[in-house]
């Protein structure tokens, strides 16, 4: 098996078994520079992949907002969101040990003190915990159940007018997950379309009975 396949199979695995050599990579997002470790063993090791700076520069974070980054890997969403609004409070839930710790470093490296890390699968580790915006580049290679989970999950998860950002690429099944957020949530959008990727947006509002 090559390295890269190697590295793929072990994303979403607690303890990837790939050596880890960490590489200290840089990034301007939304006008703002980054310092970011990354490492073998962990999703887009060595660069930003597209998809995430595509997230990363479209997400609306708003004052206040309790956010959760679903799937952190090395932190880049998550880190991005704390320093849009420094009022809001970051919560980065990643499965991959190392990963995880990856993003704990990149908190620091990028003076980050409003948010946190917790390392587990997210719907187990966060128990009943609400938030106000969701953002994730979903684990599509996962395959279809999981990222609907994911997407049935935020929808009780978060708090009235609260809104989910994803990131989704076309071919990866962009049309159908759109669907099924219009399906849970009334409101849901392309917002954009960008290299093969697409932002998704759906906010959940409470119904109101017509007179």
């Amino acid at each position: 098996m090559k390295r890269d396949e190697q590295d793929m199979q072990h994303y979403f695995t607690a303890e990837p078994l790939s050596e880890s050599r960490p590489t200290l990579i840089t990034a301007t997002l939304r006008d703002m520079s980054f310092r970011l470790w990354t490492d073998r063993g962990v999703f887009s090791h060595g660069k930003i992949d597209r998809g995430s700076r595509l997230l990363a520069e479209t997400i609306q974070i708003r004052s206040g907002d309790r956010v959760l980054d679903w799937g952190a890997g090395y932190g880049v969403l998550g880190i991005v969101a704390a320093r849009l609004e420094p009022s809001c409070h970051v919560t980065l839930v990643e499965v991959n040990r190392r990963a995880a710790e990856l993003a704990r470093q990149n908190l620091l490296e990028n003076a980050v003190a409003n948010a946190e890390v917790i390392v587990g699968a997210a719907p187990e580790m966060l128990a009943g915990r609400q938030f106000d915006t969701i953002i994730s580049n979903p684990p599509v290679s996962r395959g279809r159940l999981a990222v609907e989970e994911l997407i049935r999950d935020s929808c009780t998860r978060l708090s009235e007018n609260g809104a989910l950002w994803l990131v989704i690429h076309t071919r990866g099944g962009a049309r159908r997950y759109m669907k099924l957020l219009s399906e849970l949530f009334p409101q849901a959008v392309t917002v954009t379309i960008s290299g093969g990727f697409r932002v998704l947006h759906a906010l959940k509002q409470a119904h109101h009975k017509e007179r």
